[in-house]
């Protein structure tokens, strides 16, 4: 029997130029960069409704020395969510991919100097907004920061009363929280216009979407912050809240923004913030937040100088 192991594995894999990279120049033309407004009205999202960033981390991010010597780590980079662009994920991919056999510099400092303000003049260029870039090399902060604390596992919080949840919403046809009032005060609550504040903290692993383009899952973990007026927030309503994304087509960014564009209509919420810190996937990850205000966004997550631990999910 004749058959080819290559033409085999192209049924899954794609073809042998879909990845490969057979260049010592970087290729800006590699970007795609899209409208965010495009999708926005497509959700009825509209401008000014948030605050917030999207990071990128680039985990196969390499280049080379000009004595031909590899330096590899991880990239990090930090845009505004109100830039008027967006880079498509597979395209960031390639590009990045072009800087493997790219010499750029005769020192480790000078060539990682180099190669950040490439990349930030890059994708400053083609998303015409401020882009931050950090580039961590191998063993550089290994340990690094978590940039998520004080969350509650939902998971873990609902126990066996997940057991019996009837969970039939995964298109995100119709909103699902719910709120308890309360009549007590203690830790995570203050006041507000004669009112009492209430902090919910909550995050799941069960965070599931698909690509918009290829309709490949899309996991992570989905960290929510609500400040809600006199109540509480049902944590197996925001559950079911998050879940309702399993089956929605669409970016990671704006995923993020229709989870708080949702939990904003209720007038029980008085802020917000939603961080979602996606799987790695074809080398990278995407962790949009948006937020009510920016003391709400995670100050280690947006800041490109601290090398960022994933979470469970990721």
């Amino acid at each position: 029997m004749n058959t080819n192991l290559n033409d085999i594995a192209s049924k899954t894999l794609g073809s042998s130029a879909s990845y490969a990279v057979y260049t010592d120049r970087h290729d800006a033309s590699l970007l795609n960069p899209m409208p965010r407004m495009l999708a926005r009205e497509g959700w009825g999202i509209k401008e000014g409704e948030f605050v917030g960033w999207d990071t990128w981390h680039c985990h196969e991010a390499t280049f080379l020395l000009n004595n031909g010597a590899p330096i590899a780590g991880t990239l990090k980079y930090v845009y505004s969510s109100d830039s008027k662009y967006m880079v498509e994920s597979k395209s960031a991919k390639l590009y990045l991919n072009t800087f493997d056999m790219c010499k750029m510099g005769q020192t480790i400092d000078t060539a990682i100097q180099n190669y950040e303000l490439q990349v930030k003049a890059d994708l400053e260029k083609v998303l015409e907004t401020e882009v931050s870039v950090k580039f961590f090399k191998s063993g550089e902060d290994s340990q690094g920061i978590f940039p998520m604390s004080g969350y509650i596992d939902l998971q873990e919080f609902l126990d066996k009363s997940l057991e019996d949840l009837e969970v039939t919403d995964y298109s995100a046809e119709r909103n699902h929280l719910e709120f308890e009032k309360v009549n007590f005060t203690g830790v995570g609550y203050s006041a507000k216009d004669n009112k009492t504040l209430y902090a919910n903290k909550f995050f799941t692993n069960a965070l599931r979407s698909r690509c918009r383009h290829t309709k490949q899952k899309d996991t992570g973990t989905a960290f929510i912050s609500v400040n809600t007026l006199d109540c509480v927030l049902c944590p197996s309503s925001l559950f079911k809240q998050i879940v309702s994304l399993r089956e929605i087509n669409e970016f990671h960014e704006f995923c993020a923004e229709k989870l708080y564009t949702e939990i904003m209509k209720y007038p029980e919420v008085e802020s917000c913030c939603v961080t979602l810190l996606y799987a790695r996937r074809g080398s990278l990850d995407i962790n949009p937040c948006r937020a009510t205000s920016f003391n709400m966004l995670p100050p280690v997550l947006i800041n490109p100088k601290y090398y960022t631990n994933k979470a469970m999910g990721q």
